[in-house]
Order: C-alpha cells, then structure tokens, then sequence
C-alpha cells in the first residue's frame, strides 16, 4: 500500500471480502419487498394471502432466518471495515493523517447514500446512516474487545429504552380507544380526539387493506405513473424515511452493530486468526439463542393477526435476536472459509465484496428497472417466493459482472471512484 493510497490486492484479507459479498447479496433478501411492491405486504402478508407465491408462508421463512440479520451482518462488517483501514493508515510512517483520510471517505460516502435515496430511488437507503455512525467511530478505534462490547450494549439498550416509551404510549392508546369504544359518553382521562385518530392510525397501519384507494394508487404511480409523479413520490418516501426511519431507529440499530464489528475484528474472528473452536462457539450461541426467539416471534405474530402491541413488545429484545442470528450466519460463513477458502464460490462471493458499494447501489439500479414505472413496471404484481426467483437473477448477474470486472480492472467502479476521492488522486484501474 503506497503512501495515501488504498489497500493493495495482496494485503486484502478474503474472508473478509467473501463474507461481505454474502452480506451484500442477502440484503437483498429483505430489500426486495420493499423494492418490489408496498411495504403494507410484508408488514401484514395476510393481505396478500390470496397472492400467488405463499406470501405468508414465504414471509415466515425470512422473518425468522433473515429479518433484521442481514442489516446485521452488514453493519458488523462495516465497522470492521472502517476500523481496519484506520488500523493500516496508523501503521504506515510518513502518511498523512488518518483521521482526514476516514472522514473524507466518510463524507463521500454521505454523498453516495444520497445519490441512492434521490437518483437511484430507493428510499431504504442504509449507506447516508452508515456514513453518520461512522462520525463516531473513529475516537473509538483504538478500544479495547471489552469497551467496544460494553458500548455496543449501551447503544443497543437506548434503543430498547426508546422502544419500551413507544410501547407505554401504544398501551396508552389501546387503553383510551377501547374505553370510549366501550362508552362514547363516558370521560377517559387524557383522551382527545386526536389521540383515539392516532391509535386507529396504528391499527390501519398493522392490518392494511391492499383494495385501500391509497394503496392502489401508490401501486399505480409506481408501477406505470407518468415520470413527474413517479419522481415526486418517491422523493417525498426517501426523505420520509431517511428523517423518520433512517436517522430516529436505523441509527442507533446501526451504531451498535458496527461496534460489536470492531470487537470482532479487532478479537481476531473477522481474519479468521481466532480458534476453529470460537466459530463454533459463536455459530451454536448464535443460533441457539437467536433463531429460537426468532421463530417464537414469528409464530405468535402470525397466531394473534399481527396485533400492533405484540410487533412492539417484540422489539423490546429485537436486537438481541437479530444480532445472534447475524453472529451464527457470521460464523458460518467463517468457517466455510476456513474448509474452502480458494473454492470456485469463496472466490466469486469475495469479487462481489470487493465490489460491495457498487453492489449495493446496483441492486436499486437493477430493482429499479424491474419494478419502477421507468422500466418494467413490474411494481405490485409479486410477492412471496417470486420475488427470490428475481433475487437470484441479480445475484447471478452480480456475481458475474464483479468476477468478469475485477478480472480486467483493480476495482469495482463505484470503489475506484470512492477511492479516488478519498485519496484525492486518481486510482490506478486496469490490472496490468
């Protein structure tokens, strides 16, 4: 690695690379809902039970093996990743200072999640919320596995505080809307008509009707709408969501993945110099504590209609869940790159990580022209397992292109532009 440049191809490190082309090809299997129809459908499949696909049945499948996990896996390797470039500018003398180098790169990267939320018009954008907890990682690279863990619960237990308020506020609601249900003449203390209209806001949002006129009308402009109103809803989504979903719950279900990555890497786990016997450990703790809660969650949502207190009350211990599950297929991954790490496959999936960003960003490209009324228009009309047979279609291609690219050129297109920023120089591209 040249003074000011980026990591060489001999000092990248291929488990890491090949468990992030993983990672980046399993978002999809959460994003594709979304990307593909309303966001109603997998926050209530029964509406769409008379679909074809299994929607409800296909739901249960990824809700308890992949709902929150991947996100997880994700965010880990991204604290990882961030940690280890800070780690290699340290130990090079005569370079200039980390510190400008990880927050240029980060400002770029703020840029690239808005070129996602308002160019390429996926409004689930996670890379401009990656980019704001990467802000606060750099003071900590230099914290020990104990202190990064300690942190992480700290994160992980705000979040579940905030929840816990949002929950009391929902019983609240319940409370006053079944008591003047009960007695519209009687005085509930507390209780105004704006509050009973935000509880039955929350029931409509819980069991969503697909004929809704709302409904149909946002399938419409997205499936086959002129370009101006196709352009201003989605607009109007991504910066909903990037204000309300994005920075008030993604960024702290963020911040403590990310440091619980630096844990990992900085333990020795993410390059693969910990003991088989630890891999084995995290996997069975993982999935032993994970996937159990998981599938309770998932059996009781679908037994009692998706009550919208039982969805909160789950969320009360959603991060515990969920980054178990992401540990166990963390570890997993591992140690199939211990037994096959110059496998046909490991290879591939590590061209796929190098090229991670533009992955990423190329799967709202290719879901883009799929489902969006600027291509194919096929927004609304699948559901269920349909929707992974499109899935493996994009990781067919993806993984293609990224072998077939990195074969001819030192980086994906987006890296050697992010790389080029970061060090404000123009990177070497072709492989000699």
């Amino acid at each position: 690695m040249t003074a000011g440049g980026p990591v060489t191809l001999a000092q990248r490190i291929q488990a890491l690379d090949t468990t992030r082309g993983v990672a980046v090809l399993g978002i999809l299997l959460m994003n594709i809902w979304s990307f593909a129809g309303p966001q109603a459908i997998y926050d209530y499949p029964v509406a769409a039970a008379d679909w074809g696909g299994a929607p409800v049945q296909t739901w249960a499948v990824m809700h308890t093996l992949f709902e929150g996990s991947q996100r997880a896996l994700f965010a880990m390797l991204f604290g990882a990743g961030m940690l280890l470039m800070v780690n290699r500018l340290d130990e090079r003398s005569g370079a200039p200072g980390s510190g400008r180098i990880y927050y240029r790169r980060l400002m770029f990267l703020l840029l690239f999640g808005l070129f996602d939320l308002f160019v390429l018009l996926w409004p689930a954008d996670i890379l401009f919320v990656y980019g704001l907890c990467g802000l606060v990682l750099y003071p900590l690279r230099r914290y020990s596995v104990p202190t990064l863990l300690v942190l992480a619960c700290a994160v992980f237990a705000a979040q579940a505080t905030l929840r816990y308020l949002d929950l009391q506020d929902k019983q609240q609601l319940q409370s006053e809307y079944l008591a003047v249900q009960a007695d519209p003449a009687a005085a509930v203390p507390g209780s105004t008509p704006e509050r009973l209209e935000k509880w039955a806001a929350v029931e409509q949002r819980a069991h969503p009707d697909l004929r809704d006129p709302k409904i149909q009308e946002s399938i419409r402009v997205q499936s086959s709408g002129a370009l101006g109103e196709f352009l201003t809803t989605k607009w109007q989504t991504s910066l909903i969501l990037l204000l309300v979903v994005g920075i008030k719950s993604l960024l702290l279900d963020s911040l403590g993945a990310m440091l619980v990555g630096m844990a990992l890497l900085r333990s020795g786990v993410l390059t693969l110099t910990a003991s088989r016997r630890v891999y084995w450990l995290l996997l069975l703790g993982g999935y032993g504590i994970g996937l159990p809660v998981a599938a309770w969650e998932t059996v009781g949502l679908i037994t009692q209609d998706f009550d919208p207190l039982l969805k909160a009350r789950h969320l009360l211990h959603y991060d515990v869940r969920r980054m178990a599950v992401g540990v166990g297929h963390l570890s997993a991954i591992l140690l199939a790159c211990q037994a096959w790490p110059q496998s046909w496959l490991a290879r591939r999936l590590a061209s796929v990580g190098r090229m991670a960003l533009s992955n990423y960003l190329g799967q709202s490209l290719l879901c883009g022209l799929l489902f969006y009324s600027i291509g194919l228009g096929l927004y609304g009309r699948f559901t269920g397992y349909y929707l992974y047979l499109l899935a493996v279609a994009i990781w067919i291609v993806q993984i293609t292109f990224s072998h077939w690219c990195l074969s001819r050129f030192r980086f994906g297109p987006c890296e050697w532009l992010w790389r080029s920023l970061t060090y404000k120089s123009r990177q070497p591209l072709r492989v000699p």
